[in-house]
Formats: C-alpha cells, sequence, structure tokens
C-alpha cells in the first residue's frame, strides 16, 4: 500500500522538517512540477534524506518535493523503480555500496 501524505511543498528546509521519520517513496520537482529525480527511503529515514539532497544539492532545480508513505522499504524500492521506469527522471543515482565509497584520508 501506498499513501500521500501531503500535496508538493516548497524545497526549504523549514517544510523538510515536517516530513516524518517513515519509509516511503519521494519526488522532487522542478518550478512547473516536472519530476526530477525519484528515491525510496526505508528504515524510516525520509526526513534524513530529503535534508541530504537539500544541503549537497544533488539534483539542480529542485522547487517543490512531495512523499508518499509506503509499507515498509521493499514496497518503496518497488514503487520508485516502478515509477522510474514510467517517468524517466532526468537525475537518477545510482546507490553506491560502503566498499565503493572513496576512501578516507588521514
Amino acid at each position: 500500500m501506498i499513501t500521500r501524505i501531503e500535496q508538493p511543498k516548497g524545497w526549504n528546509s523549514n517544510n523538510l522538517y515536517d516530513v516524518p521519520p517513515v519509509n516511503g517513496v519521494y519526488v522532487l520537482r522542478d518550478q512547473n512540477q516536472n519530476i526530477l529525480f525519484i528515491g525510496s527511503v526505508g528504515s524510516r529515514h525520509l526526513r534524513d534524506r530529503l535534508i541530504g539532497h537539500l544541503q549537497v544539492n544533488d539534483v539542480p532545480g529542485v522547487r517543490y518535493f512531495e512523499w508518499y508513505q509506503t509499507d515498509g522499504p521493499r514496497s518503496a524500492r518497488a514503487k520508485a523503480r516502478q515509477w522510474i521506469a514510467r517517468y524517466r527522471p532526468p537525475f537518477v543515482h545510482r546507490r553506491r555500496r560502503l566498499t565503493e565509497a572513496a576512501p578516507v584520508l588521514g
């Protein structure tokens, strides 16, 4: 099951802090409401993931976001894959495994 939580909100930190810590799918949109990015989150870290996108600014042109709560991580990933295939957003990030991360220099 997937539940739309709210209508698209403005892309700013005040609105992001209102996002609950849930499993789900999120959509980042431009000023014309075109989909730029679709992502999924398990482990109830939706708010943290959105704040990370805002801080890093890894998806240029975001003006709005929306999120959908799912039953769990599996359903979030499945729905995100389905929507990515259907809507073909211009920004697609591949999850990097911890072993693929850049080494820490000390």
